[in-house]
């Protein structure tokens, strides 16, 4: 199967560089997009890679589009991919690679109910080819641990089904340059591929904290926020588990050392999946230092009820120490 220049750079930046695949994703979108040149308004975003990487990648993305036999421009590009993507899916089914439901079903021993089911807790998943959903013909191979198998597919959900499909029958130097369908019967090698499949899966989406100074009900657009901390966490984890990561994982955090004091300021939580440009909101939350206390109010977050508390301040000096003190607080409640 063809690959398209995404593919291809994606590939030549996962054998050279240690990178997220939400990191290494938005570069070369950004980078195909802007005349294979990283924009100077984006660099900040990047700044823990040093300028001869960003160069590099550059080249890799630019050498890659060449090897595809692609150009960039806009609409046009993304036509052409979305083109290029459809015939290499219709030419997986008319190798038998993607099956029809009734197929794949059949092969597998279940009802049409029992699919659903399967589909729905993400045990197998399905590719759209023209509107209509095929599925790997991978995900009823009599000869691999299907129960195994099946485990690993509710691990990587957060990706898009091809890129899934993609993890699962692509050679990783993590794991030895062996395939993750490769890796089910032994107990060691499964617990292996599991672990690096997380950390895989988790690439896919990023929750993103920022803390305001003064009392908002929706994220300013016009002010910076006094503090940003993003982190790869798997989705599918409770929202106060993965702000709550995020603030102490570092993984993307500005300023680096906020030692200032702030009385009143608003805690935000949104979420990312990988090309997408705009996080969704998930969370607002009010924060007043008074005294000994912290008043809360929460103006808006999924599961968690919209209206105020106090807990006590403690010995927390910093406006950072009390945001992780009151997702704390809102993970146990």
């Amino acid at each position: 199967m063809a690959s398209g220049g995404w593919d291809i750079a994606m590939r030549h930046i996962d054998q050279q560089y240690d990178l997220p695949q939400f990191v290494a994703s938005s570069l070369v979108r950004k980078i195909a997009a802007n005349g294979f040149r990283l924009p100077a308004a984006d660099r900040s975003k990047f700044q823990k890679l040093p300028d001869e990487v960003i160069a590099r990648i550059e080249q890799i993305v630019r050498e890659s589009y060449i090897e595809a036999g692609e150009d960039v421009g806009g609409d046009v590009l993304r036509e052409h991919l979305w083109q290029q993507a459809s015939v290499a899916r219709r030419e997986m089914i008319a190798s038998g690679e993607l099956l029809t439901p009734t197929e794949f079903k059949n092969r597998i021993g279940v009802s049409e109910k029992r699919l659903a089911r399967l589909i729905e807790e993400g045990s197998v998943f399905g590719v759209d080819v023209d509107e209509t959903e095929y599925f790997p013909a991978l995900l009823a191979d009599p000869l691999l641990n299907r129960k195994r198998l099946q485990t690993l597919c509710r691990i990587i959900v957060p990706a898009d089904p091809m890129s899934r499909l993609d993890f699962l029958t692509s050679q990783r130097g993590s794991l030895g340059e062996r395939r993750p369908v490769e890796m089910l019967d032994d107990d060691v090698d499964f617990k292996s591929v599991r672990r690096i499949a997380t950390a895989w899966a988790a690439e896919w989406s990023r929750t993103i904290v920022k803390l305001y100074a003064g009392d908002h009900q929706l994220e300013p657009s016009d002010v910076e926020p006094l503090y940003t901390a993003i982190a790869e966490i798997d989705p599918r984890k409770p929202l106060w588990a993965r702000a709550s990561e995020a603030l102490h994982l570092h993984g993307y955090e500005w300023p680096l050392d906020p030692h200032r004091v702030i009385p009143i300021f608003t805690l935000f939580v949104s979420r990312q999946a990988v090309g997408d440009s705009t996080p969704i909101p998930e969370a607002c939350v009010q924060i007043l230092v008074v005294g000994e206390r912290i008043r809360i109010r929460i103006v808006a977050a999924a599961g968690t009820a919209h209206n105020s508390k106090t807990i006590a301040a403690g010995e927390h000096k910093t406006f950072v120490d009390i945001a992780k003190q009151v997702v704390a607080y809102l993970l146990k409640h």
